[in-house]
């Protein structure tokens, strides 16, 4: 059988050139060890293209899957000073090695198993096969060969750096699959302008992810800190990393594309902490992304944002973020230790700490806004009360004026800006099931103000998008209104559609089914113009429930698993099937969907190629 040369750099087929014309790779020294060799095969199906990256862990290799004949990513564990690629390639543990290279190994299958279940956001790069082969164990990922890394991309702008309005684009889906992270029990501890990729589609996507001791250093292994995104714990100055170790190093990213320079080091800020705003920035930027940056960037965990969702709220300007600020203040970081409790990854905090972060504990804090909120309110109180006392030992001094109870309540409303209200007859009311019901209704329903304080947590569901999924408080119990109930509401956020521009029709087809999506149509409302085209997603969009036509996917990408998805693409460019009008997102004739054409490769090869072992290397 005919057997082509693959580009051992972007996997491209390149025929029988020497030099690809795509990423003008040529052949070159074989690869360097400790790596595997250019061409190895592992797992059985694997080939083995160039190395992308390495660290203290393993490496990263571009790689071809033979079976279905697409490129990969493939992550290596090879644990600097553990392991030594002996015969056949395969890895032998260095004597007295045994027992941590087994903890390596442990940690390194729980993430990526933890990976493989997160599919449904885009912006996570999940394991889409784990093996072990070769002495070690392997990860595969989809290939962002073709992408940039954030920081190509800022440093390839005129400016360094990017306005709010496009930053708020790509960084959003980041920080949901943050969420989705850390609700999995998963750390990154790596985030950064170079773990950060730009896809193909202009995406942003999380690479990057190690276990937990790559990214502590004053452990075992040889650890890969990025200095100016890493938070302080990450330098063993603190307890153990958690959500808020990313929303740091997330905030410093978003800084440096906002800003166009990296932020100080969390290390030296203990001593220096001079990171600050500049002032043509700060009359650019919405003030409430200054604010959520200020927060986020604290040095010390137990001062900073905690969660992507509460950082969302705030880059969002969302009011429930207002309207919570001074509980997130001083409750929410009560104390490390409940913190660390409720954390989903909290190693045991470290015996010594650095001499300088004492110093820093010990030195007198910035007061955050709410602090001083309640200092003013609480000052002003005190000078009402004072005021009315000295009236009464004053009464018969002309020159003193006597302030009435009423007076002195409206002096205080005054000067904090609360509002008062008149007194109601208190009712009872069961709390009631608000399972499947709209948020919209319920906030805003007469009866329940006053009564209960709404919280809302959301969550990817198939139940349709903005109802109640779930509740904290057990329907049927009785209130009344001398009591302000708290109630946590799980909202479903539906499901997130993928991008899936470019991808076969059955595959995109099957791709949304997974996700939950049950009604999906299929529109072959273009004619290919060449065999790559052929039976290809070129547009995704839905059915308006109202008008019954199709609608562009706006907002943030996300539909009800019960709306109807319409996958409009190219059919073959030589068909026998009779030629119909369908409706497409563009005014001009259709044809009727095909479905029984076979898939090609993108090269248009017979399926009896095989893609190869032999090609260009570098």
């Amino acid at each position: 059988m005919e057997k082509e040369k693959l580009c051992l750099r972007c996997m491209r087929k390149i025929g029988s050139s020497s030099v690809c014309p795509y990423c003008r790779n040529e052949k070159s020294a074989p690869q360097k060890e400790p790596y595997l060799p250019l061409k190895t095969v592992v797992g059985g199906r694997y080939l083995i293209g160039k190395v992308v990256d390495s660290n203290g862990e393993g490496s990263t290799y571009n790689a071809f899957d033979m079976e279905t004949k697409r490129p990969v990513t493939l992550r290596e564990l090879y644990p600097k000073g553990l392991l030594t690629r002996g015969e056949g390639n395969y890895c032998l543990v260095n004597v007295g090695k045994a027992s941590e290279f087994i903890d390596a190994k442990d940690d390194f299958v729980k993430l990526w198993r933890k990976l493989a279940t997160l599919t449904g956001y885009k912006a996570l790069t999940p394991a889409t096969d784990i093996f072990e082969d070769l002495g070690t164990v392997y990860a595969v990922t989809e290939f962002l060969g073709e992408g940039q890394t954030l920081r190509e991309y800022l440093l390839n702008k005129e400016q360094g750096y990017i306005s709010w309005e496009e930053a708020r684009v790509l960084f959003m889906p980041v920080l949901s699959a943050l969420g989705e992270l850390h609700a999995a029990g998963i750390v990154h501890g790596g985030i950064s302008p170079t773990t950060l990729i730009i896809d193909a589609n202009g995406k942003l996507r999380i690479t990057g992810y190690c276990i937990p001791a790559m990214r502590t250093e004053k452990t075992s292994m040889e650890s890969e800190i990025f200095d100016g995104y890493a938070a302080v714990e990450q330098y063993g100055m603190s307890a153990g990393l958690g959500s808020y170790t990313d929303i740091y190093a997330f905030a410093a990213v978003l800084y440096r594309a906002l800003i166009g320079s990296t932020p100080m080091s969390a290390a030296s800020r203990l001593t220096n902490d001079k990171l600050m705003i500049p002032g043509k920035f700060a009359e650019q930027l919405p003030a409430y992304v200054i604010n959520a940056l200020v927060n986020a960037l604290q040095i010390l965990p137990q001062d900073r944002t905690a969660t992507a969702e509460q950082l969302r709220d705030e880059v969002s300007a969302s009011p429930a973020a207002a309207g919570t600020a001074a509980e997130a203040y001083s409750s929410a970081y009560a104390s490390l230790e409940d913190i660390y409790s409720e954390s989903m990854s909290t190693p045991e905090p470290f015996d010594e700490v650095d001499e300088e972060f004492e110093e820093y504990q010990s030195k007198p804090q910035p007061v955050k806004k709410s602090t001083i909120a309640v200092l003013v309110i609480s000052a002003v109180l005190f000078i009402a009360i004072l005021i009315t006392v000295l009236a009464g030992f004053g009464s018969g001094k002309g020159d003193e004026t006597d302030l009435s109870t009423n007076e002195i309540s409206e002096l205080v409303d005054d000067s904090t800006g609360l509002e008062t209200e008149e007194v109601t007859d208190i009712i009872s009311i069961r709390i009631p099931d608000f399972y499947g019901e709209k948020y919209d209704d319920i906030k805003n329903d007469e009866e329940y103000k006053g009564i209960f304080i709404f919280k809302t947590e959301y969550e990817d569901s198939t139940e349709e998008r903005g109802v109640v999924i779930s509740q904290d408080k057990v329907a049927g119990r009785e209130v009344t209104s001398e009591e302000l109930i708290t109630i946590k509401l799980t909202i479903s956020n539906g499901i997130a559609v993928p991008e899936l521009e470019g991808e076969y029709i059955e595959d995109a087809e099957q791709e949304l089914k997974d996700l939950g999506f049950k009604k999906i149509k299929k529109e072959a409302a273009k004619k290919a113009s060449t065999s790559k085209e052929e039976n290809r997603v070129y547009r995704i969009a839905y059915e308006d429930p109202e008008t019954g036509d199709w609608a562009e996917i706006s907002g943030d990408g996300r539909l009800s698993a019960k709306d109807t998805i319409i996958l409009y693409y190219y059919a073959p460019m030589e068909t026998t099937q009779e030629e119909t009008t369908a409706r497409r997102p563009e005014n001009s004739t259709t044809e009727k969907q095909t479905e029984s054409a076979d898939e090609n490769e993108e090269t248009g090869d017979s399926g009896n190629d095989e893609p190869v072992d032999e090609g260009s290397e570098e």
